[in-house]
């Protein structure tokens, strides 16, 4: 259970006293994730009124006065991060034990609109949202909802219509569970990487990722580093890390400086409980709004492919052999039962064109020409509707960039190879989210 004893919401002033802090949820049982609106005004948060309740998103005025309920969630409902245009993104986390999942969902700000973004296994959950508009999850990887290793999770963005689901690239070591997001003023992604049973050394590493580079790197600050940051002027964090070992698992704030500086200064402490999830309340600039351009009508969304046989993991980096054809494989979620949607022709440069139900959770295997199976796909992804989704390769190093030349698969074929299968042709007006 998160927080079994109860949290509430808090503002503080540098230097303030214990006793200083005010309480904005003194009504609420627990509360956490603070949003802060663009306007400084107001909270977006997590809450729940009694223990027994799920977890549901409220807004109330900066000071805590006049809460206000905006979803009605049968399961728990998490992490709100605000987009342009009154809309919010949350997590919405239904199920329990092992067949606990979580996706994530959007409505506006008056509860109105509530759809999903995201579709199959993989456990999203929404971290933040990035200046360009552009929703940062964290999920698992693969995405699969059973083989991985339960704490390995990394990063990716998706647009607010759930379309161009997109892996961030390179973030750190494998095994590790990446989260706690955010993207500074200078676009840089700021993250949390933790190992599983690497020790207290090893757990909760800062990193970021800054743009144009390849691959991420470590903050040097100390380790046991809380999933959220916030940032703060002259190129500081402000962290929640926990507490000298005398205090067992207390998490205390600390400022700590980017560039790269031993030294961190505690900002507060309170040795009667922990702080964490630290925010700066005050105005800040709103990301860009996506227009999106899909087809709510529409029952299938297209996909192309420039070179099945780019292979990161491959010698030379490209498969060997004939690639014949790609199979494409959906998933009924409820049952956890695969379907053979068809295949499609793969051409001599290694491109294929096909179209397939719209947010139905696919995957992929490359087929030789005796029908044996070569590689296959083991992450859950899907299309929207009428969407047009394009990858350089099946298994291809997300920093690489994709040729400049019009594949064959569009040149031959004025449409794509149409695979909906029996069975999802039969139910394909269900497929179809409405918005």
């Amino acid at each position: 259970m998160r927080f079994p004893e109860g949290s509430s919401i808090v503002t503080l002033s540098p230097g303030t006293r214990v006793s200083s802090p005010r309480s904005l949820t003194s009504e609420f049982f627990a509360a956490a994730d603070p949003e802060i609106s663009f306007d400084g005004k107001s909270i977006i948060f997590a809450g729940k009124k009694r223990q027994s309740e799920p977890w549901q998103i409220w807004e109330a005025f900066a000071d805590g006065t006049y809460p206000r309920q905006i979803t009605h969630c049968a399961g728990d409902c998490l992490g709100p991060a605000l987009l342009s245009k009154n809309q919010v993104a949350y997590t919405m986390v239904t199920g329990a034990g092992h067949r606990r999942t979580s996706n994530v969902y959007l409505c506006n700000l008056r509860g109105d609109g509530v759809h999903p973004i995201t579709f199959g296994p993989g456990n999203y959950r929404v971290e933040a949202v990035l200046h360009n508009g552009r929703i940062l999850v964290s999920a698992r990887w693969p995405l699969t909802s059973a083989g991985a290793p339960a704490g390995e999770r990394t990063l990716y963005t998706i647009q607010p219509d759930g379309s161009g689901l997109t892996l961030v690239r390179d973030t750190l070591a494998p095994h590790a569970s990446i989260a706690g997001g955010r993207e500074l003023a200078n676009g840089a992604l700021l993250f949390v990487e933790s190992r599983p049973g690497g020790g207290l050394a090893s757990v909760g590493q800062l990193a970021q990722l800054r743009p144009g580079a390849l691959r991420a790197s470590l903050v040097p600050i100390p380790a046991a580093v809380d999933v959220a940051t916030a940032e703060m002027p002259g190129n500081r964090l402000l962290i929640s890390r926990r507490a000298a070992a005398a205090y067992g698992h207390r998490h205390d704030l600390y400022s700590v400086s980017l560039r790269g500086m031993p030294r961190d200064s505690l900002f507060y402490a309170d040795p009667r409980s922990s702080s964490l999830e630290p925010v700066l309340l005050r105005p800040h600039p709103a990301p860009e709004h996506y227009w999106s351009i899909l087809h709510t009508g529409a029952q299938t969304g297209r996909l192309v492919c420039l070179d099945a046989y780019l292979a990161e993991d491959a010698r030379g980096g490209r498969l060997e052999g004939t690639i014949a054809t790609v199979r494409v494989l959906a998933l009924d979620v409820p049952s956890a039962r695969q379907f053979v949607l068809g295949e499609a022709p793969v051409e001599s440069d290694g491109s294929f064109y096909a179209a397939v139900p719209a947010d139905a959770p696919i995957r992929f295997q490359l087929i030789g020409p005796r029908g044996e199976l070569l590689r296959e796909q083991r992450s859950w992804i899907w299309v929207r509707n009428g969407e047009d989704r394009g990858c350089l390769g099946c298994h291809e190093n997300q920093s690489l960039a994709p040729a400049d030349h019009w594949p064959l698969a569009l040149r031959r074929h004025g449409a794509p190879a149409l695979l909906v299968g029996s069975a999802f042709a039969r139910s394909a007006p269900a497929l179809a989210t409405k918005q």
